[in-house]
């Protein structure tokens, strides 16, 4: 019965990793100067289909996000409604389950329909990757707000999990 038990929670927990998909997003916000700005941001991000928690911080300048499992919220989609409510999204943390590949000399992580693309300055963390889904922990370079597009460069702060 135990067997079972841990069977049945590998199976879980499984099917939740198998998803490529934000789980938490922390985005810089420039230019958001009082509370009305920052209640506005908020209830702007709230209408985005997959959130579970939204906290937007006016002392910070970032807003804090945490989505539901399954989503399909894209980053550009966030900072598309950053840019909407008046603001410039800058760098952004983001937890995040993809598909890992080499597409010539690049690592590529593909989370709904978003490529993010390994900085080569990495060695020491690219040389530990493997195809397959990966959770990581990542940095997220600021783009300019006017050429927001679904590829992004990131930086690796920790490899969460592998699944080959």
């Amino acid at each position: 019965m135990k067997k079972l038990g841990i069977v049945f929670t590998l199976v879980i927990l499984g099917f939740q990793f198998a998803n490529a998909q934000l789980i938490k997003v922390v985005q810089e916000v420039f230019g958001m100067d009082c509370a009305p700005c920052a209640y506005g941001l908020e209830r702007g991000l709230k209408k985005l289909d997959g959130l579970e928690k939204i906290v937007v911080s006016l002392n910070d300048g970032k807003a804090y996000l945490t989505l539901a499992s399954g989503n399909t919220v894209t980053l550009k989609k966030i900072q598309d409604e950053v840019k909407k409510n008046g603001f410039s999204a800058r760098n952004a943390k983001v937890i995040m389950i993809g598909d890992l590949n080499k597409v010539g000399n690049e690592w590529v992580m593909k989370v709904n329909n978003e490529t993010f693309k390994m900085e080569d300055r990495q060695s020491l963390n690219i040389k530990n990757l493997a195809s397959g889904l990966v959770k990581m922990s990542v940095e997220v370079a600021d783009e300019d707000d006017k050429q927001l597009s679904n590829n992004w460069a990131i930086k690796i702060i920790e490899i969460l999990a592998l699944e080959r």
